[in-house]
């Protein structure tokens, strides 16, 4: 009884539970849980719907690059908006739009009417949504816990979203399964996602940012929109260690995260396992995803974290190429489940060193920036990959990418030092110093 009180005390007092005493925080995040237990299930739906139609690859990449590039575009405006105007007010609008998008895709799937080139097109607007909201939904987490409890914050962000990753492909399974036809089969699906956004809509209605965050402080803007966007250029340009590291995950989107979206053609095709495969796949990253968000969750502080960074980037590595050449389908969900948890732990903590070096005046901007990396980085890769797949086939294809960032990573281990000394700190002076 006594090491269970004392996992428990550590737990709520210096590990993860941390952020949760925080009740708008709290709040907050069993929405987001429940809202990306339904963004899984849309994904799931639109990958297989997308390999119904096309049977191909480069499709697979094709739909999701679509939205990613919307996603990328409107990410940077978005991102200098969060910084001028309440964010919350934002982040209600999307959510309204995401409802929306989502019950047209499930009415015209009921319908019948729903073709790839009709689904590409509203991927494509939800991507813009998503644009506008992710700078948003990065920026809030700041503002509803103190700096010594960030970690905590984005770990339990992460575990829930993994946690999600998990749940949503079980959910989808089922709606795929039960159901008898293509309609009834993806249409309740969507229909599920746009009911479980209402869950973030209704609580940014309801939590309060804690005073001195950003939102207190915004007034009048004495600069113009362009003057604002290019002051967040010149800050990440002028802050020693953050393009580095924004350049080291690009490269992570680009190449280690794209996996995720072959998993298709990867379970039908490779080990014809099909939808159940698939399921299988998803929810074995999504389990070990969860594992890497927690260990973040469970630090008591910063130091130390860029290079336990790049060590499950090290990791990540090694273990992507055993997936490469899996041989046998409880292989490949072992080594998927190994790169969920690296590649999420590393995230995790780039994340983490990022909003601690960074002034609250400029987190919108940053976290566009960032939003740019790891959203519209992984349809870019996606494409590479599914091109790469086609031509060299599957376990060429993935040995290409993995190697290109072994390049990357051989060009920032040696600059860890430095990069250290400035994220891990506490930012000083303004924005502009």
């Amino acid at each position: 009884m006594n090491t269970i009180s004392s996992m428990m005390f550590f737990l709520a007092n210096k590990g993860m539970g941390r952020a949760l005493r925080h009740r708008d925080y709290a709040i907050y995040a069993a929405a987001g849980w429940l809202s990306n237990i339904g963004l899984w299930v849309q994904r799931i739906a639109v990958g297989w719907l997308t390999w119904t139609f096309t049977e191909s690859f480069l499709w697979l990449g094709v739909v999701v690059f679509a939205e990613g590039l919307a996603t990328t575009v409107i990410i940077p405006i978005a991102g200098t908006y969060v910084d001028r105007v309440d964010r919350l007010f934002l982040g209600r609008l999307t959510q309204m739009g995401l409802i929306l998008l989502a019950a047209v895709l499930a009415t015209l799937t009921f319908l019948g009417l729903i073709n790839i080139w009709i689904l590409l097109v509203l991927m494509v607007l939800s991507g813009i949504a998503e644009g506008f909201w992710t700078p948003v939904r990065l920026s809030i987490p700041p503002n509803l816990v103190p700096r010594k409890d960030l970690s905590s914050a984005l770990g339990i962000n992460a575990s829930l979203f993994n946690l999600a990753q998990f749940v949503g492909p079980a959910v989808a399974g089922v709606f795929i399964a039960v159901f008898d036809t293509s309609e009834t089969q993806f249409g309740f699906a969507f229909a599920f996602n746009s009911v479980t956004f209402l869950a973030y809509l209704l609580v940014l209605f309801k939590i309060r940012f804690r005073e001195g965050a950003a939102e207190e402080r915004r007034g009048e803007q004495a600069a113009t929109f362009f003057e604002d966007f290019m002051a967040g250029l010149r800050y990440v340009r002028r802050t020693n260690g953050l393009l580095l590291v924004l350049m080291l995950m690009m490269s992570t989107s680009l190449f280690m995260r794209p996996f995720r979206e072959m998993f298709p053609g990867i379970s039908d095709e490779i080990f014809q396992r099909g939808a159940e495969g698939l399921a299988i796949l998803t929810g074995a990253t999504g389990i070990g995803a969860v594992f890497g968000a927690l260990l973040i969750a469970n630090l008591s502080k910063v130091e130390g974290l860029v290079r336990l960074v790049l060590g499950f980037f090290v990791f990540n590595v090694i273990i992507q190429l055993m997936f490469a050449f899996s041989l046998t389908f409880i292989v490949a969900v072992t080594t998927v489940a190994g790169m969920g948890f690296a590649v999420t732990a590393a995230g995790i903590g780039g994340q983490v060193l990022v909003q601690s070096a960074i002034h609250d005046e400029m987190r919108g901007r940053v976290m566009g920036l960032w939003g740019i990396i790891m959203r519209g980085g992984v349809p870019t890769g996606a494409v590479l990959l599914g091109a790469l797949n086609s031509w060299l086939g599957f376990r060429w294809g993935m040995v290409t990418v993995t190697l290109a960032f072994v390049v990357v990573l051989a060009y920032v281990i040696p600059r860890s030092n430095q990069l250290a000394a400035r994220l891990e700190a506490v930012p000083t002076g303004g924005p502009e110093s």
